[in-house]
């Protein structure tokens, strides 16, 4: 069976896998937006150094196809839990899943072999067998890269907009349930991630205490924005090459966990009240290894 959402990453691409270093944790977080959520986090993994980030935790955006623009929070928790289901598999089970026509043009034993140690296989060969499979949307060295995790000290994180133009007060308070009942973290952002984008380019208070209630509603304003959009697009100068995360959010990062400290941060707060928790992720991945590794400090 091929993965509905089409899950693939691009850390692992290295020639030789002995050479890639994995943190010891990682938190998985999906997402609903197909981009600028991903480019965010991306930016906070690749500068972790500089944002005062231990490098033996990370954190990653579950990524979908392209053309996958489903992002109703159901879909956000399928897409984790398919991944959860990845992680889980055997090397058996995925050898089910690789359809009879590519078990007969490269037998058992070969991916069996490409399983084992892909290097023991000639580079174009291997090459044109994984660029086969992601052809229908099977990333085989992904599923490798998923079962090499640390089960004990991984966590499994979403986080959706409340958005309440389409997301309806009952299905965020069972969305947030079935996240507790499961053991996910769930980050919300009210009216959306926009906000929490915000909170890096504005003194919220100063600039937009009268007009919180907009925030809150955050009508469609233009053919391109919504009210909180319009104002992140207006200071943040976001163009072709992105969110610029490297001079617009990362010097400001604490700045947007103090501001966000201030609006709504528990889950249930956040159907109704503007706000983001996303402070409380940043904060969590600060703090990772600060204890644990008293005395890699003191070098």
């Amino acid at each position: 069976m091929i993965n509905r959402y089409r899950l693939t990453s691009t850390v692992y691409d290295r020639e030789n896998e002995s050479q890639k270093v994995l943190p010891e944790k990682r938190i998985f977080l999906s997402v609903e937006g197909n981009a600028t959520e991903k480019e965010y986090f991306d930016g906070v993994s690749k500068n972790r150094e500089t944002i005062g980030i231990n490098a033996k935790v990370d954190v990653e955006v579950l990524r979908r196809g392209k053309r996958d623009t489903n992002s109703a929070p159901q879909q956000v928790l399928e897409l984790l839990e398919e991944y959860i289901r990845l992680r889980e598999q055997k090397e058996d089970d995925i050898l089910k899943e690789i359809s009879e026509q590519f078990k007969e043009q490269y037998s058992v034993e070969f991916i069996k072999q490409y399983l084992q140690d892909p290097n023991q296989i000639p580079k174009k060969q291997r090459n044109l067998f994984v660029t086969e499979l992601k052809k229908i949307g099977y990333d085989i060295n992904y599923r490798k890269y998923l079962r090499k995790y640390n089960q004990e000290l991984d966590e499994f994180a979403v986080l959706i907009d409340r958005d309440m133009q389409t997301h309806s007060k009952d299905n965020m308070i069972d969305f947030i349930k079935h996240c507790k009942d499961k053991g996910y973290k769930c980050y919300i952002a009210n009216p959306c991630f926009e906000f929490w984008l915000l909170m890096h380019l504005a003194d919220i208070d100063e600039e937009f205490g009268k007009h919180l209630e907009d925030i809150k509603q955050n009508p469609k304003i233009s053919k391109q924005h919504t009210f909180v959009s319009k104002a992140v697009s207006e200071r943040g100068h976001h163009g072709k090459s992105g969110i610029r995360f490297a001079t617009q959010y990362m010097p400001q990062i604490n700045h947007a966990i103090e501001q966000a400290k201030k609006y709504a941060s528990n889950e249930e707060e956040l159907v109704d009240n503007i706000g983001c928790n996303l402070w409380k992720l940043m904060e969590e991945l600060k703090k990772y290894g600060k204890d644990e590794f008293p005395q890699e400090r003191k070098s």
